[in-house]
């Protein structure tokens, strides 16, 4: 019989990962600091499977077991961010089916908090415009009243119902110009006069 032993408060590890697996994680997070992905993601790895050796860790089958592993990784790597396909396709290397799915049901769990964070990032980018026109020299207001706007796709479909909800109620708005898109992203351009009743009516959503 092995002798008892005193549990350490902590224990510190260190770990050494290889090129490929560096790679692996530069991949899936290509704007991350290398290091602290990868602390992120082993501490994640270890509280994983002690949790497992420990009977505290049962999922009920793989596609549940993939869809808790996703989320936990945005939590200890990609914290407040959107569950796209992409990245957990392109990413994360899994097959488009069970990406797509796997985004859906985590998107479901985090509507109501990305919706209170796209309404909050859209009214600071939106007063970040209205700062920056009120800072400019006189001379040079008349020619930059249009503003560029670089917004997620929930931002704009935010804006796009606050405008919508100005033009029904009487205001002279008109739909902000789409300059470009991308799967993720929009970019608008927004009237610097459109701006003040905009951010009026985020505070009545």
């Amino acid at each position: 019989m092995p002798k008892d032993k005193t549990t350490p408060t902590s224990i510190t590890v260190s770990l050494i990962l290889d090129k490929d697996q560096v790679a692996v994680l530069q991949r899936a997070f290509p704007n991350g600091d290398d290091k602290k992905t990868a602390s992120a993601i082993v501490h994640l790895a270890a509280t994983e499977f002690i949790e497992l050796l420990a009977g505290k860790r049962r999922y009920t089958s793989l596609t549940n077991q993939y869809i808790e592993w996703v989320d936990k990784i945005y939590s200890a790597a990609l914290p407040d961010t959107e569950f796209t396909y992409r990245q957990i396709s392109d990413g994360f290397s899994f097959p488009p089916g069970t990406a797509a799915y796997i985004a859906r049901v985590l998107r479901d769990r985090q509507y109501t908090s990305l919706q209170t964070r796209a309404k909050e990032q859209l009214r600071l980018k939106l007063l970040k415009e209205l700062a920056a026109y009120d800072n400019l020299p006189a001379e040079r207001k008349p020619s930059l009243k249009m503003r560029n706007l670089r917004l997620t796709a929930r931002e704009y479909a935010l804006l796009q119902m606050i405008v919508d909800d100005l033009i029904l109620g009487g205001e002279p708005l008109e739909i902000p110009d789409v300059t470009s898109r991308s799967r993720e992203l929009v970019f608008v351009s927004v009237p610097v006069d459109f701006i003040k009743p905009i951010v009026s009516k985020l505070s009545e959503v």
